[in-house]
C-alpha cells in the first residue's frame, strides 16, 4: 500500500510539473504575441504553443548537435505559420527569441549546473525553476518595452535588424556545434571552457536586449516620420482646397470683366468662351451641407468626383456650426474617408455604386460614418488594395486614425453584409488639450 501511495504521489507530482511547464510555455507564447500578431486558427496557435514549450525546455549541451538544429527549425516554422507580418519580420522575431532562449538554456545546462551538481541532487526542481524564472523575466521586460505586435518596419530596416540578430545566433551555433569534445555527460566538460562559454552566452543575452532597444528606436523613428508625412499630406490637401476656394472668389470677383469681354467678342467666339468658363472647376457651386465651410468644400469636391464616376452619394450631415478642429485635419478626415469609398466603388462593375455619409457634431463629439459596397476581404484590418502601389496601402485610413487619436478619439472599420463600414469619433475637448500642451 505504501508503495502504491508513493507511486501515486510521484505520478501526481509529474502531472503537476507537466502542467507547470505548459504554463511557462504559455507565458513564452504571450511574449511572442507582444512582438508579433498571431493569426487566428486553433492549429496555428497550437503549433506555436508547442514550439514555444519545446524551445523553453530543450536541454542544450555544448558539443551536442542533436537538440539545437531541430528545435530551432521547429520554432521558426511555428512563428512563420502562426504569426502575421512580412517575411522579414517573422524571421527576425523568430531568430531574436530563439537565440536568447538557447543562450539562457545553455547557460544553465552547461555553466550553472556544472557547479550545482556537487551541491544538490534536486536537478528537476532547479531545472524547472530556472526556466520559469528566465521566461517570466523575459516576458516582463518585453511586455514593458514592446513596440506593439502590429508594428511594421520598412524592408531595409528589417534587413538591418536581421543582420544584427545574426551574430548572436552565430555565437550559439559556434558554441553548440563546433565544440570539439562532444559529450552528452555535462560532468566531463573541461572546466577551463566554462568561463569563456559563460561570457559568450551572456553576450547573446545582452545582444537580445540591444536588438530589442534597436527595434523600439526604429519603430519610434518610423512613427515620427509617418506622422510628419501624414501631416504634410493633410496640409497639402487642405492647401489645394484653399486654392480652389481662392479661384472661386477670384473668378466671381472678375465676373464683371468676363461679361465685358463677352460683349466685345464676335458671336462665333462667345460660345467657346462661355464653355471654357463653365468647365472651370472653380465655378462649381459650393453645396451647403453644414455650418462648417471646410466640410462643405470637401463634400462639394468629392460629390463632383462621384457624379463623374456614376456613384450615388447620400449625405446626412448634422453639423450646425464651425468645428474647432484644425482645418487641415478636418479636411483630411472627410477627404480620406470618401476617397477610400470612391476607390472601392470604382472597382465594382455593378450598378450599385453608392456611398452613404453620416456626420454629426453633438455633445462635444464629431462622429463620421461612411458606408460603401465592398466585394473584397479585410487583410490585416485593412481592405485589400486595388492599387499597384501596395507598399503605401492603407495610407488614407492610417491618416484618419492618426487624426482621430490626436484629439483623443479613435477609428474602427468592419465588414457587414457586403458593405465596408468606416466609423470614427473625435472629441472637441481634444482641441483644448492640444492647445494646453
Amino acid at each position: 500500500m505504501e508503495k502504491c501511495d508513493k507511486r501515486g504521489q510521484i505520478d501526481m507530482f509529474r502531472v503537476f510539473i507537466l502542467l507547470a511547464e505548459l504554463g511557462v510555455g504559455v507565458i513564452f507564447y504571450a511574449m511572442v504575441s507582444c512582438l508579433i500578431e498571431i493569426r487566428k486558427g486553433w492549429w496555428r496557435r497550437l503549433l506555436l504553443l508547442v514550439s514555444c514549450w519545446l524551445l523553453v525546455y530543450m536541454v542544450i549541451f555544448m558539443g551536442d548537435p542533436d537538440n539545437f538544429p531541430p528545435t530551432l527549425l521547429f520554432f521558426l516554422i511555428g512563428v512563420w505559420n502562426a504569426c502575421r507580418g512580412s517575411r522579414l519580420k517573422r524571421l527576425t522575431v523568430g531568430v531574436m527569441l530563439a537565440s536568447v532562449m538557447f543562450a539562457l538554456n545553455a547557460l544553465f545546462d552547461n555553466c550553472v549546473w556544472y557547479f550545482l551538481h556537487n551541491v544538490t541532487e534536486e536537478y528537476g526542481v532547479y531545472y524547472f525553476g530556472y526556466r520559469a524564472l528566465a521566461v517570466i523575466l523575459l516576458y516582463m521586460g518585453v511586455r514593458h518595452y514592446r513596440p506593439g505586435r502590429d508594428f511594421e518596419l520598412s524592408p531595409p530596416l528589417w534587413r538591418l535588424l536581421l543582420m544584427l540578430c545574426v551574430p548572436p545566433m552565430g555565437i550559439m551555433c559556434a558554441l553548440i556545434l563546433l565544440y570539439q569534445d562532444r559529450r552528452m555527460n555535462i560532468l566531463r566538460i573541461n572546466i577551463d571552457y566554462i568561463p569563456m562559454s559563460t561570457v559568450l552566452l551572456l553576450v547573446v543575452v545582452v545582444s537580445f536586449v540591444g536588438n530589442l532597444w534597436v527595434m523600439l528606436t526604429l519603430n519610434r523613428q518610423q512613427l515620427l516620420e509617418r506622422e510628419n508625412a501624414l501631416a504634410q499630406h493633410n496640409r497639402k490637401y487642405y492647401e489645394a482646397m484653399e486654392q480652389q476656394q481662392f479661384e472661386i472668389r477670384r473668378i466671381r470677383h472678375d465676373l464683371a470683366n468676363h461679361l465685358q469681354v463677352l460683349l466685345s467678342l464676335p458671336a462665333e467666339e462667345k460660345d467657346s468662351y462661355i464653355r471654357k468658363m463653365i468647365e472651370n472647376p472653380a465655378l462649381e457651386k459650393v453645396l451647403s451641407y453644414s455650418g462648417d465651410a471646410t466640410v462643405n468644400a470637401v463634400l462639394t469636391a468629392k460629390e463632383s468626383v462621384m457624379r463623374q464616376r456614376g456613384i450615388a452619394f447620400y449625405a446626412k450631415v448634422d453639423i450646425p456650426k464651425e468645428l474647432p478642429f484644425e482645418k487641415p485635419d478636418l479636411c483630411a478626415l472627410f477627404a480620406n474617408a470618401l476617397d477610400n469609398a470612391i476607390e472601392a466603388c470604382a472597382a465594382l462593375d455593378s450598378d450599385g455604386k453608392r456611398i452613404d455619409l453620416c456626420a454629426r457634431a453633438a455633445k462635444g463629439i464629431l462622429s463620421v460614418e461612411v458606408r460603401n459596397p465592398f466585394a473584397g476581404q479585410l487583410a490585416g484590418g485593412l481592405p485589400e488594395t486595388t492599387k499597384q502601389d501596395s507598399v503605401n496601402h492603407g495610407y488614407g485610413l492610417r491618416s484618419i486614425q492618426e487624426i482621430a487619436r490626436k484629439y483623443g478619439g479613435d477609428m474602427e472599420i468592419r465588414q457587414e453584409e457586403g458593405l465596408f463600414c468606416l466609423f470614427c469619433y473625435v472629441p472637441e475637448a481634444g482641441c483644448d488639450q492640444l492647445r494646453s500642451v
